[in-house]
């Protein structure tokens, strides 16, 4: 009986040793597991890379997706106004004209000094006129440059025929940015055909600068005055054709070939003379030969190209001995340099 009751003290003991061993093996709460940050990012790029993959497999083939672009406003900053093309200056107008942007080339100024061409206010475009009509040309000009034009500029020939026009001074103010109005008169040449007087602003010591200005008009292509029984016609130019370039002051002797077409001798009394545009010789001289109808004859002047450079015309026709002019005029033009 003791035996047993020592057995049972040890079996007791066993079981409340197994006991606290079991509950110190077994926590009493499940454990927290600890946050990493590290786990945490990489699963987010592979959430945001695993979209991308599905959206670029759910797009079609042919897709292409747009690359940035960069948007101007309408005001340019500075970088994008040096590659811009360039805007056309604010044109004035006078009234009833209508505004329209003038391009201005920088190769026509002359320092701060330009102008553009606007519009032909009288004469347009090659008009029909018999030689000695008389004109006004006018043209619309447009002060293109960045200073004001003072009284004193002028307006000068600058080639072509002159139509009996000279340097012409502009005696007003004109503002940068202004537009003017130029006139000047003018007389049709004795010349045939489409025929251009070419003009040019210059300051008051005769520097040019802007666009040419050119009148152009429209003359008959056969000038011929029948005086009764006479009449003529130009056969050829024998020395001098037009558009001879001669040094300033050079002399030279000018010779048409004419044929004499009426049914009258002209004598050596009858003269060739000054019809119009440059002189370059005296106004009238003999011929001093006989010319029978149907006869050419040879009929030269003496003559000395103007001491300035530039292009000028000269015009002749021939008379009877009491001045009746008759027959085709005569024209040439030359070059001085």
């Amino acid at each position: 009986m003791k035996t047993n009751s020592k057995l049972i003290s040890i079996l007791t003991g066993l079981l409340v040793a197994l006991a606290v061993l079991l509950s110190a093996c077994s926590p009493a709460t499940a454990p927290v597991p600890t946050t990493d940050v590290n786990a945490i990012s990489t699963q987010a790029a592979l959430t945001v890379v695993a979209g991308i993959t599905q959206t670029a497999e759910a797009m079609p083939s042919n897709t292409v997706v747009p690359t940035a672009t960069i948007s101007f406003t309408s005001t340019p900053d500075a970088a994008a106004t040096a590659t811009a093309a360039p805007t056309m200056p604010p044109v004035a107008t006078l009234p009833g004209s209508s505004p329209s942007p003038i391009p201005v080339n920088p190769a026509t100024a002359f320092g701060c000094y330009n102008a553009a061409y606007m519009a032909d206010v009288t004469i347009l475009y090659a008009p029909a006129f018999n030689p000695g009509d008389k004109f006004t040309k006018t043209w619309r000009v447009k002060n293109s440059g960045s200073c004001d034009w003072p009284r004193g500029f002028q307006i000068m020939f600058v080639g072509g025929d002159r139509f009996g026009a000279n340097t012409t001074t502009i005696n007003q103010k004109v503002k940068a940015g202004g537009v003017v109005e130029i006139s000047i008169p003018m007389t049709a040449p004795y010349l045939a055909g489409v025929v251009n007087s070419n003009w040019q602003l210059a300051t008051d010591i005769g520097k040019p600068f802007g666009q040419v200005l050119s009148a152009v008009i429209t003359l008959p292509e056969s000038v011929v005055a029948s005086g009764g029984c006479l009449n003529a016609v130009l056969i050829s130019d024998e020395t001098i054709p037009s558009g001879t370039v001669l040094s300033p002051g050079e002399k030279f002797t000018k010779t048409w070939l004419i044929k004499n077409t009426g049914t009258c001798t002209w004598t050596g009394d009858f003269k060739i003379t000054f019809a119009g545009s440059d002189m370059l010789s005296s106004d009238t001289t003999k011929i001093r030969q006989n010319v029978g109808p149907g006869s050419n004859g040879q009929i030269s002047l003496a003559m000395a190209a103007p001491g300035s450079s530039g292009t000028y015309s000269s015009a002749w026709q021939l008379a009877s001995d009491d001045g009746t002019r008759f027959g085709q005029i005569f024209s040439f033009t030359i070059i001085v340099k």
